[in-house]
C-alpha cells in the first residue's frame, strides 16, 4: 500500500450545512465534562467570553505552522529569513484587539498583556534555537497544515459528521509512518495529572482513528503526538529538562483506547440527536440535564 498516494488522492467532501450537523472534539469534551455547559454553547448559542489564553494560543499556533510550512515546502533559507518574532507579535496583537472589540473593553490588564507577549517571544527564541532537536528536514515530508477530517462516526446517523483540523501532519520517509502533531500552549507544561486527563488526551486518539478512515491509511502506521510549548520555566529548575520550553507527549492510542472512544462518541450522538437525524433531540437533552448534577469545575462559567 502506498500511503502517500492514498493521502494525495483523497478528496475530503464538503459539509452540507442544510442536511448535516458537524460535531467536534471540543463539543464532545464539553458534553463529557459538563452537559449543562454544553447546552449553553451548542443549544442556547451563548458564546464563551474572550480570553487572552485563546489569543495567545491561536497566534503561537499560526506562527509555528508558518515557520514549518516555509521550512519543509520552500527550504531552510526561506524559514531562516522569516521573522517569527514579528509574525507572532502581529498575530497576537490582532487577535487581542479583535477580542477587545467583541468584549467592548480590555480583555486583561496592560501588565498581563505585556507578560504574555514576552512569554511568546521567549518561546519563539527557544523554538528557533532547538528546532532541529524536534523537527528534522532530512527524511521528512510535511503532508499538511490544518488538514481536514470529515467522517460519519455512527453508521445509523450518516448526516452527523465528526469534523476536525489537524495542526501538523508529517510523513517519516524512512519508517513510512504518518505522524500527527497537535500544538498546545501551556503555562508550565503538562504534569502527570494532565497526561492522565482523558478530556485532554482523547483528542489525538480520535483524530488518529478518523484520519485513518478518511485517508485510507492503516491505523497502525499512524503516530500521534502533542507538541507543548511552555510560557513559564522555573527560576531554579531541579532537573535540566525543566529548563526546556518544549515538551512532547505521545498518548496511548491503541485499539482498546480507540474502541472505547468510538463507543463514547456513539453514545453522545444517541443522547443528543433524534434517531437517524442530524437534528438535536431537545426533549432527551432536557431529560439528561434534569438528571445530571452541575459540575464542580472552577472553570465552568455555567455552573459557577
Amino acid at each position: 500500500m502506498n500511503i502517500l498516494e492514498n493521502i494525495n488522492k483523497t478528496v475530503v467532501p464538503e459539509m452540507d450545512w442544510d442536511t448535516q450537523k458537524n460535531i467536534s472534539y471540543t463539543q464532545l469534551s464539553a458534553w463529557s465534562e459538563c452537559p449543562h455547559r454544553w447546552k449553553t454553547m451548542y443549544i442556547d448559542r451563548i458564546k464563551q467570553p474572550p480570553s487572552i489564553y485563546f489569543s495567545f494560543g491561536t497566534a503561537m499556533h499560526e506562527t509555528l505552522q508558518e515557520y514549518m510550512e516555509l521550512m519543509y515546502n520552500k527550504g531552510q533559507q526561506h524559514a531562516d529569513q522569516f521573522d517569527a518574532h514579528a509574525d507572532f507579535t502581529e498575530r497576537f496583537m490582532n487577535e487581542y484587539k479583535a477580542d477587545t472589540e467583541k468584549l467592548g473593553k480590555q480583555v486583561t490588564t496592560q501588565k498581563i498583556l505585556i507578560e504574555f507577549m514576552n512569554d511568546g517571544l521567549n518561546i519563539i527564541d527557544f523554538f528557533l534555537r532547538h528546532r532541529q532537536e524536534h523537527f528534522q528536514k532530512h527524511g521528512w515530508k510535511l503532508l499538511g497544515i490544518e488538514m481536514p477530517i470529515l467522517v460519519a462516526p455512527h453508521e445509523d446517523y450518516p448526516n452527523v459528521k465528526m469534523m476536525g483540523k489537524l495542526d501538523l501532519v508529517m510523513f517519516d520517509e524512512t519508517m513510512h509512518r504518518v505522524v500527527i502533531w497537535d500544538i498546545k500552549t501551556s503555562t508550565r507544561g503538562w504534569m502527570k495529572h494532565d497526561k492522565e486527563n482523558k478530556a485532554k488526551t482523547s483528542q489525538m486518539v480520535i483524530y488518529k482513528k478518523y484520519f485513518a478512515e478518511q485517508y485510507n491509511v492503516p491505523v497502525e502506521n499512524i503516530d500521534v503526538r502533542y507538541f507543548i510549548v511552555k510560557r513559564k520555566i522555573p527560576a531554579n529548575p531541579r532537573y535540566p529538562i525543566m529548563k526546556s520550553r518544549i515538551q512532547k507527549f505521545e498518548p496511548s492510542s491503541g485499539k482498546t483506547t480507540q474502541n472505547k472512544l468510538g463507543k463514547d462518541i456513539k453514545s453522545f450522538i444517541e443522547d443528543v440527536f433524534i434517531d437517524g437525524s442530524h437534528m438535536y433531540d431537545t426533549d432527551n437533552i432536557d431529560k439528561i440535564l434534569a438528571e445530571t448534577d452541575k459540575c464542580s469545575s472552577k472553570w465552568c462559567q455555567t455552573c459557577r
